[in-house]
């Protein structure tokens, strides 16, 4: 087993498991049931196989018993030890996030061409305050994708309803989503490891 952090606190508990086993090993961790097995084969990329096995072995753990990871006809993950859960994989690094209130996560791996791609989700005030810095960016990028897993599949652009405040050193921020006159604010957590990026976004109470 290759947990790497858990985390927990009054809002959420979080998991983080470095990959590092074969498939093999992973499913006899695992001991997949027959529908467990069926969902598993789908995905043809044997990273993405090794991702979805982990997220079901992190739950199973939290849960300490074998429990069911379902998806919603909008992709959201389902589990009933919580409330609301949130997964995010990237390379070798698989996150999941529970909570009884509604919660997003998001990890990625150091991406060299973040400046390029960043005109994609970034307005001008982000540009601004980013400062065209590649730490930022990424933070920016994750925080959004973590806001936008707390919406349930609607559709939105990440440059025109999903904003980040300023990203302070200490990696605390606010985020917000805006369509027309709804606004739903945020307060995201940012945090790296090692090349990885990763934001949770909470909704504000």
């Amino acid at each position: 087993m290759s947990i790497i952090k858990i985390k927990k606190n009054t809002v959420y508990t979080l998991v983080i498991w470095e990959i590092q086993e074969d498939i093999n090993s992973l499913l006899q961790q695992l001991q997949p049931t027959t529908e467990e097995l069926i969902e598993i084969e789908k995905f043809k990329n044997q990273n993405r196989k090794k991702q979805n096995i982990v997220s079901r072995l992190i739950l199973n753990q939290l849960a300490t018993k074998k429990v069911k990871l379902n998806y919603s006809e909008n992709g959201v993950p389902l589990c009933t030890i919580f409330k609301h859960i949130s997964i995010s994989h990237s390379k070798n690094f698989c996150s999941v996030i529970g909570s009884q209130n509604k919660i997003g996560i998001d990890i990625q791996y150091y991406k060299k061409n973040i400046l390029e791609i960043s005109p994609k989700f970034i307005n001008q005030t982000e540009k601004t305050t980013s400062k065209e810095n590649k730490e930022i960016l990424h933070f920016i990028w994750c925080a959004k994708e973590a806001i936008y897993k707390t919406l349930n599949g609607i559709t939105c652009s990440f440059k025109e309803n999903i904003h980040v405040k300023d990203i302070k050193n200490k990696h605390v921020t606010r985020g917000y989503y805006l369509n027309g006159e709804k606004t739903i604010k945020y307060d995201v957590y940012c945090e790296k490891i090692e090349l990885y990026f990763m934001a949770i976004a909470t909704i504000k109470l």
